[in-house]
C-alpha cells in the first residue's frame, strides 16, 4: 500500500518561495536601495539609513503581532498583503524626489516584511508539523539564503552590464542602424555577465594563482 502525499510539503515549498521573495526583496535587498538612492539622488547616508531603520522597527513591531493577524485573518490573506505592501512599496522607490517621501515608502515595506519575515515560516509551518518541524523550517528558509544569492547576482550583472552596455549599445546602433539589434547584444551581455558570476572561479582558486 502506498503512502500517502503528505500535503504538507507543498506548504513548505510555498514558504520557500516566501522566504525568497520576503528576505531577497526586504532583507538582502534594502543594501542596494540605499545604495542606488544615494547614487541617483546625492543624498547624504543618513538622510537614506534613518527611514530604514524606521522599516525595521516598524518590521519588528509586526512581527511581534503577527501571530494574531495570522490566525485572526488566515496564511492566504496576510501573505497576499504582504507581498501587495511589499511590491507597492518597491515601486514607489522608484519614484520618490525628496528624503522625507522614503519614510512614508519604507513604513508600507514594511508591511510586507513583517507579514513574510522569519516569524511569519514558522507560523504558517507549525500547524502542519510535529516530529519533522525542524526539517521543515530549515528547508523553508534555504528560500531565504537563495534570494540572498540571486540579489547578489542580480547586482553583480547589472553592475558589469552598466560598465559596458552603454558603450555596447551605440556601436551596434551605428553599425546596424536599428536599436533592436543593440537591446539584443545588452541581452547578450547580460547572459555572459551572469555566466562569469555564476561559473568564474572561486575565492579559493583566486588564492591559489595568487
Amino acid at each position: 500500500m502506498r503512502a500517502r502525499y503528505f500535503y504538507g510539503w507543498n506548504v513548505v515549498g510555498a514558504t520557500f518561495v516566501m522566504a525568497l521573495g520576503s528576505f531577497g526583496l526586504g532583507f538582502y535587498g534594502i543594501a542596494v536601495y540605499v545604495a542606488a538612492l544615494q547614487y541617483i539622488h546625492g543624498w547624504s547616508a543618513s538622510a537614506v539609513s534613518a527611514p530604514v531603520t524606521l522599516y525595521y522597527v516598524a518590521g519588528a513591531l509586526l512581527t511581534a503581532a503577527i501571530a494574531g493577524v495570522y490566525e485572526r485573518f488566515g496564511p492566504r490573506v496576510v501573505v497576499a498583503e504582504g507581498a501587495a505592501a511589499m511590491a507597492a512599496g518597491l515601486a514607489a522607490l522608484g519614484f520618490v524626489g525628496r528624503p522625507w517621501q522614503l519614510y512614508p515608502v519604507f513604513l508600507v515595506m514594511s508591511v510586507g516584511w513583517g507579514a513574510m519575515s522569519g516569524a511569519a515560516i514558522n507560523i504558517i509551518l507549525a500547524p502542519w508539523f510535529q516530529r519533522r518541524r525542524g526539517l521543515a523550517v530549515s528547508l523553508a528558509f534555504n528560500g531565504a539564503t537563495l534570494g540572498g544569492v540571486l540579489v547578489g547576482l542580480a547586482v553583480g550583472i547589472n553592475q558589469l552590464t552598466f560598465a559596458f552596455g552603454p558603450s555596447l549599445v551605440g556601436v551596434v546602433r551605428d553599425r546596424f542602424g536599428t536599436y533592436g539589434a543593440a537591446l539584443w547584444a545588452c541581452a547578450m551581455l547580460q547572459a555572459i555577465s551572469a555566466a562569469l558570476i555564476l561559473f568564474g572561479p572561486g575565492p579559493a582558486a583566486k588564492t591559489r594563482e595568487g
